[in-house]
């Protein structure tokens, strides 16, 4: 079975889905969360359809769209769904696994310090719910192995500390770490035309890439994590959990018992794609950059340098905004507030760091992908201050102006 979220800059989980069918996993064992707004988008230059590939002008590739049926998408993608879906207390479609039974789950989305996010103000799952979610999975006899791969930044950190029995999760980046982009720019063409995007995640990409090819019948989940982890550069793929036990698993235990088909081999066999890896943090500028050097006439290019200074002055606000938040925390202790801001975080006190965060929406705003880095700022102050103090600041800085 699976379970998969969606994410709204990059690939989605309509791509994940054709892996594990094109591999015989059948339609009633897989369950799908999309929040669906890329395929039907006005920008999108192939309505209806979705591309993860670049292809040459001439050549359109596989639509991973086209007979993807989606159980949730919208407004019905929330943290809340997916825990109910894995522990089988969903009103809609939900696992309905045994102790016999084996799950794998693909989660891609937005992330940071200690959460995973949801598109669109859906909120944020915790550190401590997910690995809740686990326990409960476990306690009811829900699986006898399970994996579960994790494409979001900080991806690492929602792993560290586990301790729920046959389970076996994959991050993307480290603790610490931005997950990365792939398919950029210049290098996001289908059928010669600009997709204006990236067309995958880089982690995600090649775990499909080698899927593609890969015979699940011999192949193990350690040898595939191996050949993703060397094509990851940028951050480090991270194994938690029972990795000796269920690395040493065929994939057909996990993702489907079909061989090869011999169709939609990756392009990167053939064409070199290395420079075309963005920090999924800087893909918002990287695509603005990229409109900056394709512009065309003087107008174009005007535009183009306005888009790209808005986007690098939002970003300068939310950094100021959020030492700000520091600073005041500190008692005007700049030292102290870029330390809290920059320094990686060695614990995480769950009540805490979820109730700040839910302060820093209710006052400034919702968080970005962008914004979202300061997660770890919160989680750094509430090893030193009081949840009071944390709340004054946040209110005190964000009473005039929202992030």
């Amino acid at each position: 079975m699976i379970a998969a979220s969606s994410d709204t800059i990059a690939s989605t989980a309509d791509q994940k889905m054709e892996v594990v069918k094109s591999k015989g996993i059948p339609e009633s064992n897989i369950i799908v969360m999309a929040y669906d707004d890329i395929a039907n988008n006005s920008e999108n230059p192939f309505p209806g359809k979705l591309f993860n590939k670049p292809t040459a002008a001439g050549t359109a590739g596989v639509d991973v769209y086209a007979g993807c049926n989606i159980d949730y998408k919208g407004k019905d993608v929330t943290p809340a769904n997916f825990q109910a879906v894995l522990t089988g207390t969903a009103s809609g479609k939900k696992l309905g696994s045994t102790s016999d039974d084996n799950v794998f789950v693909f989660f891609s989305d937005h992330g940071a310090a200690g959460l995973i996010a949801f598109p669109t103000g859906a909120g944020e799952l915790h550190k401590a719910d997910l690995q809740k979610t686990f326990d409960t999975m476990h306690t009811n006899n829900m699986y006898k192995k399970l994996t579960f791969y994790l494409e979001t930044c900080e991806s690492g950190s929602m792993f560290e500390g586990m301790s729920t029995p046959g389970v076996y999760a994959l991050s993307a980046s480290g603790p610490s770490e931005s997950s990365w982009g792939t398919y950029c720019g210049s290098d996001a063409k289908v059928d010669g035309k600009s997709i204006g995007s990236c067309l995958g995640d880089l982690f995600s990409v090649n775990w499909m890439e080698d899927s593609d090819v890969a015979n699940f019948k011999t192949e193990t989940v350690n040898q595939q994590v191996s050949k993703v982890t060397s094509k990851v550069k940028g951050s480090h793929v991270s194994k938690f959990g029972d990795s000796s036990t269920i690395g040493g698993e065929v994939l057909a235990d996990f993702e489907g018992a079909e061989v090869p088909r011999g169709l939609n081999i990756s392009l990167i066999n053939t064409l070199d794609f290395s420079d075309s890896a963005v920090n999924s943090r800087d893909i918002e500028v990287h695509l603005a950059y990229y409109e900056l050097q394709r512009a065309e006439t003087i107008q174009k290019r005007k535009a183009a340098e306005a888009a790209l200074a808005a986007v690098l002055a939002k970003r300068a606000a939310i950094d100021k905004k959020f030492m700000s938040i520091a600073t005041v925390s500190m008692n005007g202790d700049k030292e102290k507030a870029r330390a809290m801001v920059d320094g990686s975080v060695e614990s995480l006190d769950a009540d805490c760091h979820v109730r700040s965060l839910e302060t820093v929406v209710n006052h400034c705003g919702s968080f970005n992908d962008y914004s979202l880095r300061h997660s770890r700022l919160f989680a750094n102050l509430c090893k030193v201050s009081p949840l009071a103090d944390i709340g004054a600041a946040v209110k005190q800085v964000c009473a005039e102006v929202v992030v």
